[in-house]
């Protein structure tokens, strides 16, 4: 644990493990990684990283967006969005560019905002980082 610890706060980091309930919102400017659950608001001037076993609910504003857990609100990222193969959400997206998964499940509406590709020269992983 202390070894995870010194890694997060050396990569400034933010991390929500599996089983932890975060009730409120949280508004953080470095990448977020979630495996628990959120019931609040999620605001992130970077990437949130929502983990198979991780579930937001809540509206979702953030840089970039990779979901392979469950999203109950609202979602709005300036960058990069994917919902890989295991998302579910219920709301409405907005993102540019995005990417959506042929096996991966939304109810709501999408929209693609259209952005010149001078405007995203950054990627969202699809996988954590490796010490995760």
């Amino acid at each position: 644990m202390l070894k995870l610890l010194s890694l997060i706060r050396k990569n400034g980091i933010c991390c929500i493990p599996k089983g932890a309930v975060v009730h409120g919102g949280i508004d953080v400017s470095v990448p977020l990684y979630v495996y628990g659950t959120i019931y609040g608001e999620v605001k992130a001037g970077a990437l949130v990283y929502l983990g198979n076993t991780g579930s937001i609910v809540g509206n979702v504003h953030a840089a970039r967006l990779v979901v392979y857990g469950q999203i109950q609100g609202e979602i709005m990222i300036s960058g990069e969005a994917k919902m890989m193969n295991s998302a579910n959400i219920i709301g409405n997206i907005s993102a540019s560019p995005l990417v959506i998964d042929k096996d991966a499940r939304i109810d709501g509406q999408v929209n693609a905002i259209h952005q010149s590709a001078a405007d995203n020269n950054d990627t969202a992983p699809t996988q954590p980082p490796r010490w995760i």
